[in-house]
């Protein structure tokens, strides 16, 4: 398989990345307003329920698509490409359906089925305590950071410490217990906190919980964590992860044809000539071409082998594991150089607020703050390519 031929097969209705790309100009429209409203509209949250493409890393048993990780990818950069929160969302509703693998399918089903989506925060900073009342499960409290959807999501995860009473629960190793805790939009209070650079829409609020009981079956940990369904999806985190890499891609893509497009009109100072002319565009538009589309084939690529390793051994295959996080930060950081390019190269063009290249300049750079893509991950796929531990969640 090479790193573009992953759409679906399906001839019966088009495949996701063919619905993807019939929403782009609509979704193109809508960015000034999502950018003012700091949220999806409404109309587009409907159009994307009911065209799967939030639910493509959810099992089908379980209301989803369950579609190949790679093609889930490119959707995300083909949403990222009209409007970066837009895509941003879904990346994150694709993540979180990572968290349902050790879920039981009654619970499943009810969190993300029915067009269900799922925001949440995997910050370790909640309470968790255990009771037995009414049923085996917790009592749940805090406040939650970066709960991007969370204007539309249904459920929530709340990433907590599980405490016995009044002492924390401890491992083994003597560590902390942690459970990612699941809870519906009616037990959680939204905080109205995303006021930023860069990715305005897609309303990364602070939430909080108070005292709401969730039972264990709507809970999981988040080390260590057993599937209980058998999508080797579910074994290979990194794939699910890999979408920060294609996020990027798709705002850099932007980038590019926006600067084609300015290039081909905007004349340079002193010259009657366009843009498009000048040796020094004619190189940043090679470079920053160049840059992308290689960091491109290196994310899909190593996506595709991982995934095509033999189901019984895609949870052992640390190498290439490791070459798919790998691979995802640097498309991420590749797709922001490209992006810094292109800002600079069409001067006072990119900094009005009318210039898509303005709105993607701030969502790279926005985009490329997340720890997952950060310093943390590379340091950690060093450490896998030396032989070591990654020392790192989410491998």
């Amino acid at each position: 398989m090479t790193a573009t031929t992953t759409a679906s097969t399906n001839t019966a209705e088009p495949g996701p990345l063919a619905k993807a790309r019939e929403l782009r100009e609509y979704i193109r429209s809508l960015a000034p307003v999502i950018e003012e409203e700091r949220q999806l509209p409404k109309e587009l949250i409907d159009r994307l329920r009911q065209s799967g493409l939030m639910h493509l890393l959810v099992p089908r048993s379980r209301g989803g698509a369950e579609e190949h990780p790679v093609t889930a990818a490119q959707v995300v950069e083909e949403l990222s490409y009209a409007d970066g929160s837009t895509g941003w969302c879904a990346m994150l509703a694709h993540q979180a359906s990572s968290f349902g693998a050790a879920i039981p399918e009654e619970h499943a089903i009810e969190i993300w089925g029915n067009g269900n989506i799922v925001a949440g925060s995997a910050r370790p900073i909640g309470k968790a305590i255990a009771t037995n009342d009414p049923e085996p499960g917790y009592i749940i409290s805090g406040r939650w950071p970066f709960a991007s959807g969370s204007s539309h999501a249904d459920w929530f995860g709340a990433e907590c410490v599980v405490y016995d009473g009044d002492e924390p629960r401890k491992d083994a190793a003597g560590n902390d217990v942690i459970r990612m805790c699941h809870v519906p939009r009616s037990a959680v209070t939204i905080h109205d906190t995303w006021f930023t650079t860069g990715l305005r829409g897609t309303a990364s609020n602070d939430f909080s919980v108070e005292g709401a009981f969730v039972p264990e079956g709507k809970t999981t940990p988040t080390v260590d964590m057993v599937p209980v369904h058998p999508w080797k999806l579910y074994r290979a985190v990194p794939l699910a992860f890999m979408n920060h890499g294609s996020h990027s891609l798709g705002i850099g893509r932007a980038a590019i044809d926006e600067a084609k497009a300015v290039a081909a009109t905007k004349t340079g100072w002193g010259t009657d000539k366009p843009l498009r002319e000048h040796p020094r565009m004619q190189l940043l538009i090679a470079e920053a071409v160049a840059t992308v589309e290689s960091s491109r084939v290196f994310l899909y690529q190593s996506a595709n082998t991982l995934w095509e390793a033999p189901d019984e051994e895609i949870g052992t295959r640390t190498l290439e594991r490791g070459r798919v996080r790998l691979a995802t930060n640097h498309a991420a950081t590749a797709s922001l150089r490209a992006v810094d390019l292109l800002y600079s190269a069409l001067g006072t063009t990119s900094i009005f607020t009318k210039s898509p290249l303005e709105r993607q300049f701030r969502d790279v750079h926005t985009a490329n703050a997340h720890v997952m893509i950060g310093a943390l991950s590379n340091e950690a796929a060093g450490r896998v390519e030396l032989g070591l531990d990654p020392a790192f969640p989410f491998f």
